[in-house]
């Protein structure tokens, strides 16, 4: 169990790839912080399932753009459990809409959620982490779409490209502490609640699928694999890194 006594926090569990990650490191031993936003079923049902694992969980509703909400998810974590020794910050939206129609409320929330979210729970994370001298994790989950872009989706992929630049800055400062800081690049995963719609559509499937050297789509189960590498021992000397998980989307530019 590479994960054994560890804490984790994972932002926006209740689904997706993140409930995959969360029960994920349940199963390699760690006690698992539930973040979710109005999703109080499906966040007692990922605790329930933990805890049939064997691990502990508890579920705290948050809005991660709000810092008094984020500092009561940490406070009331590190309280239940003494610590937090990994942040995984997975919280995201994603809503299509041209740049020329975009409006102001619909960018404000995306980047709010997806970019401010991830500042906000690892800079209250790490100040603890710093604190009491922890060594520890923190994997932001960004997108392929932070590298490229695709039309109608101008909020999330800024970003998620803000994401990369924030693991970065993350990495150079909090290396000194002996915290590592990188981050998981997907690119399109079955299973996530981001744009499920999508998959219906034959047309972009088949497109995207010709443009992937392995034929295929990720899995929630293959981001949760890479971040349990990246939560443990294993990754100590990795920092400030972007891991691509997109079965070679991004290297093939023409069929």
């Amino acid at each position: 169990m590479q994960l054994k006594g560890k804490v984790a926090l994972v932002t926006g569990s209740s689904s997706g790839i993140g409930k995959g990650i969360a029960l994920s490191f349940a199963k390699e031993g760690a006690s698992i912080i539930i973040d979710h936003y109005r999703s109080d079923k499906e966040a007692e049902e990922v605790v329930k399932t933990i805890e049939e694992i064997g691990s502990s969980a508890i579920a705290i509703d948050a809005d991660i753009s709000i810092r008094e909400e984020v500092k009561n998810l940490v406070d009331s974590g590190w309280e239940r459990f003494g610590k937090i020794d990994i942040l995984v910050n997975n919280a995201g939206i994603c809503k299509t809409a041209s740049f020329l129609e975009i409006n102001e409320e619909l960018w404000d929330r995306t980047i709010d959620i997806n970019l401010k979210g991830a500042f906000l729970c690892g800079q209250l994370v790490a100040q603890k982490m710093v604190k009491n001298c922890i060594k520890g994790k923190i994997i932001n989950i960004t997108s392929v779409n932070g590298f490229q872009a695709e039309k109608n989706l101008v909020a999330y992929d800024s970003s998620k490209a803000g994401m990369i630049a924030l693991t970065k800055n993350m990495a150079s400062e909090l290396g000194e502490y002996g915290i590592n800081v990188n981050a998981i690049a997907p690119g399109c995963i079955i299973g996530t609640n981001i744009q499920d719609d999508w998959f219906g559509d034959k047309d972009s499937v088949n497109k995207v699928l010709s443009k992937t050297p392995l034929h295929r789509f990720g899995t929630v189960e293959e981001c949760a694999n890479l971040a349990i590498f990246l939560a443990s021992d294993k990754s100590d000397f990795i920092q400030g890194e972007i891991i691509v998980l997109d079965g070679g989307l991004t290297i093939l530019q023409f069929e």
